[in-house]
């Protein structure tokens, strides 16, 4: 047993990351390894925890590992005291753009409110252990202040989400040409695509797109299968992919070593990810067409494809918390979860419990006659909104016992109306959206490591504790494969081998650890 207790450990880590300035810094001075003592040791890779383990960090990298009495020379010692150490987490679906619940028209200090929260956006993430994220629809002003922040997980993005020259993300743009908007449109010649006054349909085909996307750093594929089933009235017309062009996208993605993800939340969407052989669906099936917004039961039809799904190669991300975004407008107790004063500046929670609130009305004045029918009256629109999360949780968990596989991802932060996708406290929801409906804690565990990294070609990197990988690592006091609640208990995250008490992470801080 080293004889050194966490608490000060602890400290020493923090006095060590505040003498950085930076990673800059911290290369311009070698620093001693970094050994992690007394630790449980969880990762993918091995059948069960390892007791009694030491971890040897050497710069970025993870340089050792082993049982029993470690070499102390030229180190410093970090007791893990038995708690449990696991890779960092990823969450492979994140827009780093949004702020939860903020709009212009909801307030006079839109400005204001929108720096605060992007300022504490990454320390947030981290707070939830996430050390990686992957933005699927990206812009390089905002990964610029996102990787500018003195502390931030690493990004991962798909560049621009790849959308129809015609298609439904082309219907908001207030007149901007597609063009300008998203230059890397793509145009469906199978169906008569449009072709933009002055365009040239070369730069727009699936290989020029799959290119277009590389050469802003992206290293995998959105597309959208968005039916706009939810528009108010029935949605206006517009083009949507065929299973040609999206073959044909998947095809020249997969040559060039990309993986395809597809927007697509209802059963033809699932249907046609299935038959173009996309890689993950970046949404489940919650759109029941031609059914009630609360039927309790799938039809036939739509249990057949999620059972299709279920047995192909194709993962999927449930991002529950995108439905429970919206239910949040009736669900007061979201607004009071003391979690909540880790994630986001005080000021912006007293906007959220103050002038956000004008949202709920706003929502039912737009959607309540299509959600509640006849009979119903706003009164009945929490258990509404109840019925509709219930019913998809049920589906995913048929898909879960049908042998589906799922990977980690929150849709943070989801815009659209409601407030509850704060960073890292939305992806914690989410893993207890997951327990709820009975995915084990073993595939949660995978889902948030391995099976992500394997998704995005990132396993040789990051996903498991292996000599060699980017030492991103967690220091828990519970073990994760026992009890959700054990990702709530981190005390320090180590990001590239530099160790951060996950309370100084916290909003409350203020910002203490920025260089």
């Amino acid at each position: 047993m080293i004889p050194i207790p966490i608490r000060k450990a602890l400290i020493l880590a923090t006095l060590v990351l505040l003498s950085l300035e930076g990673a800059s810094c911290a290369q311009a001075q070698p620093q001693p390894d970094t050994l992690i003592v007394n630790a449980t040791l969880i990762s993918a890779e091995r059948s069960r925890p390892l007791d009694n383990a030491w971890i040897r960090i050497g710069g970025d990298r993870i340089a050792a590992i082993g049982t029993g009495e470690p070499v102390l020379t030229g180190a410093r010692i970090i007791d893990a005291d038995h708690a449990y150490v696991i890779p960092g987490l990823i969450d492979s679906h994140v827009h780093l753009y949004h702020a939860t619940g903020l709009r212009h028209q909801y307030t006079t200090d839109y400005d204001s409110l929108y720096q605060g929260y992007m300022a504490q956006q990454p320390r947030s993430f981290l707070f939830y252990g996430f050390t990686t994220v992957v933005e699927l629809n990206a812009d390089a002003a905002t990964n610029q202040r996102f990787e500018v922040a003195p502390v931030h997980p690493h990004l991962v993005h798909c560049g621009q989400g790849i959308v129809l020259s015609d298609g439904f993300m082309a219907l908001e743009l207030d007149g901007t040409p597609v063009g300008e908007a998203y230059p890397g449109y793509l145009i469906d010649h199978y169906a008569g695509g449009f072709i933009p006054e002055g365009a040239d349909p070369t730069r727009h085909t699936p290989g020029a797109v799959v290119d277009h996307v590389i050469a802003e750093g992206g290293s995998c594929i959105k597309l959208y299968y968005e039916e706009a089933n939810w528009w108010p009235g029935g949605a206006p017309p517009f083009r949507l992919p065929s299973v040609e062009i999206l073959r044909d996208v998947v095809a020249e993605a997969h040559a060039r070593g990309l993986p395809v993800l597809l927007h697509a939340t209802t059963p033809e969407g699932h249907a046609v990810g299935l038959a173009a052989g996309v890689d993950v669906l970046a949404h489940g099936m919650w759109e029941w067409t031609g059914q009630s917004f609360t039927d309790p039961q799938p039809s036939v039809t739509i249990r057949e494809i999620a059972r299709q799904v279920a047995a192909s190669h194709i993962a999927v991300q449930p991002t529950f918390q995108t439905i429970q975004n919206t239910a949040s407008l009736f669900r007061p107790d979201v607004l009071e979860d003391p979690r909540w004063r880790d994630v986001v500046p005080s000021a912006y929670l007293d906007y959220l419990r103050g002038d956000a609130q004008v949202q709920r009305e706003r929502f039912t004045d737009m959607f309540a006659e299509a959600i509640l029918g006849e009979g119903l009256d706003m009164s009945d629109m929490p258990q509404a909104q109840a019925a509709y999360s219930s019913r998809y949780e049920q589906l995913i968990g048929t898909m879960d016992t049908d042998g589906a596989h799922f990977i980690f991802g929150s849709d943070t932060a989801v815009g659209g109306f409601g407030w509850a996708s704060p960073p890292g406290l939305a992806e914690y929801w989410e893993m207890q959206d997951w327990q709820r409906v009975g995915i084990s804690l073993a595939t949660l565990f995978r889902s948030l490591t391995i099976n992500n990294a394997r998704a995005f070609g990132l396993d040789g990197e990051i996903g498991t504790i292996e000599r060699g990988k980017r030492a991103d690592l967690l220091i828990l006091r519970a073990n994760p494969l026992e009890d959700v609640a054990a990702y709530d208990t981190i005390e320090l995250v180590i990001l590239a081998g530099v160790p951060m008490r996950r309370e100084l992470l916290s909003a409350e801080q203020d910002g203490q650890i920025e260089r």
